[in-house]
């Protein structure tokens, strides 16, 4: 069948309208550069969509002091054509915190949108995370330009560790960002075996404030070589345009932290002895002492 030269320009112009009449969560019929998709018990949506969802509720939670956690995606529409997609999902989010007084558990239908960056890059954006029914220009930011974190001069580890408390109330959206990143950078993988070691900081306003950038060092568990490894996350909010924004990236810890040098049989010597090499010149102190990597 030949296809008309401007048939593509009236098939965008009836998604247009479809979209303008339904919304882009709810819209019905057939649609060009649109792809919808209903997940099932049978057919559930992919894994990236799944944190693609959480991650939306992460934001909301941020922004409204709230602590939803993700029950299950109903249903996504994905933009075709492009190697950025964004994705419109449909999900259903549970508030524990609301039954803490004896009452049930808080279910929500939530509306999010996240949008990727590049092909391959932990560059996100999320300009939509509402409960369905609030109102909201859906209008998507215009973010071309977003430079990746880098490993700064002084170790974040020495500087500010998450404790264990920390490590243990904030887990959900920790780990979050880190199978994010992983999940971006190696789309094979369904699965993820990865523990967190430990977890710092670069701001001085806590954990919970809306620009920062983290430092997760973790172990891939799948991996035989290289498992010991750091993955950098910056996000950060836009008041003006309330699109909120993750971008990553992971390194062997070994490009990042250099190995300690260490003093061999430096611990046998007495108290004494150390006292007294401590008085000898450089070049007669070498001699007791073999400095190996």
């Amino acid at each position: 069948m030949i296809r008309k030269a401007n048939e593509p320009l009236a098939q965008m112009a009836a998604t247009d309208k479809l979209v303008e009449k339904y919304g882009i969560f709810d819209m019905r019929g057939s649609s060009y550069g649109l792809r919808k998709t209903k997940c099932t018990k049978d057919h559930p949506c992919s894994h990236l969509v799944t944190l693609y969802a959480k991650m939306g509720l992460h934001r909301y939670n941020l922004l409204k002091g709230t602590k939803f956690q993700l029950k299950h995606v109903k249903k996504y529409i994905v933009t075709t054509g492009s190697a950025a997609p964004s994705y419109y999902m449909t999900s259903v989010g549970i508030d524990d915190t609301a039954g803490a007084g004896g009452g049930s558990s808080s279910l929500q239908t939530f509306q999010t949108q996240v949008s990727q960056q590049g092909r391959g890059k932990f560059i996100l954006t999320c300009d939509i995370a509402r409960i369905r029914g609030e109102t909201r220009n859906d209008n998507e930011s215009m973010i071309i330009d977003i430079d990746l974190p880098e490993w700064p001069a002084e170790n974040p580890f020495e500087k500010y560790c998450m404790v264990k408390s920390e490590l243990q109330d904030n887990d959900d959206w920790i780990r979050l960002y880190l199978e994010l990143g992983v999940a971006i950078n190696e789309p094979r993988r369904g699965l993820f075996n990865l523990e967190i070691v430990k977890v710092a900081t670069d701001v001085d306003e806590g954990i919970n404030a809306k620009n920062a950038t983290f430092y997760i060092r973790y172990k891939d568990l799948s991996k035989a070589e290289d498992s010991d490894c750091i993955a950098i996350v910056r996000r950060s909010f836009d008041e003006d345009t309330e699109c909120f924004i993750l971008a990553g990236k992971s390194h062997p810890s070994s490009e990042l932290i250099p190995k300690k040098r260490k003093i061999v049989g430096e611990d046998k010597l007495s108290a004494e002895n150390k006292r007294i090499n401590t008085g000898l010149g450089e070049d007669d102190g070498a001699e007791n002492q073999k400095i190996v990597n």
